[in-house]
């Protein structure tokens, strides 16, 4: 009689654990591959909705800084009037210069998608030209320094106003032409036109390098306009991200 080991078991074995382990190796590669996806994906999108911010900002500014420069040319029409020619301008018009002067402009920012984009280190890995966070930081920066000095020229004209004001009120002249005149006259007025002339025209051209920087980033990550207007369609229904649903789809992921 011939003696053998049957070694059919092994083979079953061998067979079953090697077909566990890739399962095993499938299922956790699969599941790494798939929250690398999700992970770019998320960024991608932090990426798009901080340019679309960047760019409701501008907008935002070169709107502000348009009524700035109308009001501008409003006055020194007046100023060149004066003291005796302002009767020409009818009482509609003088009115409109203290009124626009007197005008605060009220504007909202929003802060959550700056600081989505600083915090997340995800989102510089994914972003493989270096250039474009430092354009990013270079819009940022650029916008902070025009809307600070934006509301440096309504402070000054809010407090001439008040002086004014505190003075006489508007309303107690004899008419629109002599209230002008004494508005006009003064010191802190002329000084919150002039500044604001000056300072002006640097804003909106420290605006539009701002756009070009951001444009150019835009074309670097080939990112469209659909894009962008998707994320603003997002913005309008309010599903825009917050900073703690960032934070939510973190920990899901």
């Amino acid at each position: 009689m011939h003696k053998f080991i049957d070694y059919s078991w092994w083979k079953d074995v061998t067979i079953a654990t090697t077909g566990t382990i890739i399962g095993i190796v499938v299922t956790f590669g699969t599941t790494a591959w798939l929250e690398d996806k999700t992970r770019k994906e998320m960024a991608d999108k932090t990426v798009i909705m901080t340019l679309h911010n960047l760019d409701s900002s501008m907008d935002n500014l070169s709107n502000l800084l348009g009524e700035m420069q109308s009001n501008d040319t409003l006055f020194h029409r007046v100023l060149s009037l004066m003291p005796d020619s302002l009767g020409v301008m009818g009482n509609d018009s003088l009115e409109m210069v203290v009124s626009r002067f007197a005008s605060m402009r009220t504007y909202t920012t929003d802060k959550s998608t700056r600081r989505i984009f600083s915090s997340s280190f995800e989102v510089w890995q994914n972003i493989d030209d270096a250039k474009v966070i430092s354009r990013i930081g270079n819009c940022y920066s650029m916008l902070d320094l025009c809307y600070k000095e934006y509301d440096k020229i309504e402070q000054l004209r809010a407090e001439a106003f008040k002086a004014y004001w505190n003075e006489c009120p508007p309303q107690d002249y004899a008419d629109a032409e002599e209230a002008v005149r004494v508005f006009l006259k003064r010191n802190d007025v002329r000084y919150a036109i002039d500044m604001q002339a000056n300072i002006t025209p640097i804003l909106v051209s420290v605006n539009d390098i701002a756009r070009q920087l951001n444009e150019r980033n835009k074309e670097v990550l080939g990112i469209t306009q659909d894009e962008l207007d998707e994320v603003g369609n997002l913005l309008d229904k309010n599903e825009y991200f917050t900073d703690e649903d960032y934070r939510n789809q973190k920990k899901q992921n």
